[in-house]
């Protein structure tokens, strides 16, 4: 029987490329985001397949993570159309990152990020959870990042939301550990999306109120260097979603990225912030 899988943040980016790979895979998707004509847009690709019922495995919802109060009837919604009964995935991918020193960034900027990339993941996973239960079988898959194990300067607030989620994920983990309901978190490094023209705004705002992060800001969130492919991180959703023994964290990234994620947990901690800092504060 056809498994029937939700991704939130469908749109673009991670959740797009990740829309597409588990369609072509065989998976009845619902795909969830704010902007319901990009989400439209994807049944382009998936009409070019050579198989002719992928495109009625992709089913796109209009859906906003911060509006929990909709949460209700979009399940029961995508209830009523899933082909497998019931509900067997869910990715979490929806989220954005707002740059800034910690000084520039009012708490407000904090509070939204985290309504959205940690509360609203939180409450939606809640309300999809039961169903999961009832059936005694799923997969939750969580879209961190390798900024949720090391956190970042420029960055801190959205590295907060990612260590949350990582804590949140952790404590699912075990608390489901006696079910066949395998929770993971995918943790991307730098992905090329277009979450840097997202950004530039802010940046640009940063700049004019003359923090004392201006010439870093140009430096490094203007110059933010290609990340790897949308399709590199699908690939391991994909695993965590078909493996009958999911890894519980899959790391997503270049060489240099598991490198640092490894210098984390072994090198002393005064030493790891001191080289990061200098390579921010010295280029």
């Amino acid at each position: 029987m056809i498994k029937s899988i939700i991704i939130t943040g469908a749109s673009s980016g991670i959740g797009k490329a990740t829309v597409i790979r588990l369609v072509e895979s065989g998976y009845q998707v619902f795909g969830l985001a704010r902007r319901y004509d990009k989400l439209v847009a994807i049944s382009s690709k998936l009409l070019t397949s050579s198989r002719e019922d992928k495109g009625d495995n992709y089913i796109p919802m209009e859906f906003d993570i911060t509006k929990p109060e909709r949460f209700g009837s979009i399940i029961n919604d995508i209830l009523s159309k899933a082909k497998g009964g019931t509900i067997y995935g869910l990715v979490n991918n929806a989220g954005y990152v707002e740059p800034g020193a910690i000084e520039d960034i009012t708490v407000q900027d904090l509070r939204n990020q985290f309504e959205t990339n940690f509360f609203g993941l939180l409450e939606f996973t809640k309300k999809v959870l039961p169903f999961m239960l009832e059936n005694n079988q799923g997969r939750i898959v969580n879209i961190s990042s390798v900024s949720g194990l090391i956190s970042l300067p420029l960055i801190g607030a959205y590295s907060a939301t990612k260590y949350a989620i990582e804590a949140i994920t952790d404590a699912l983990r075990m608390e489901l550990w006696n079910t066949n309901i395998k929770v993971v978190t995918v943790n991307p490094g730098l992905v090329e999306t277009n979450i840097n023209t997202i950004s530039k705004p802010k940046i640009d705002n940063l700049i004019a109120n003359k923090s004392r992060f201006s010439e870093i800001y140009r430096k490094y969130l203007y110059n933010v260097p290609k990340g790897l492919p949308p399709g590199s991180v699908a690939t391991a959703i994909l695993e965590a979603i078909s493996s009958q023994k999911p890894k519980t964290r899959y790391i997503v990234g270049s060489t240099k990225v598991r490198i640092g994620v490894r210098m984390k947990k072994f090198v002393p901690d005064t030493i790891f912030f001191s080289q990061v800092a200098k390579r921010i504060h010295q280029g």
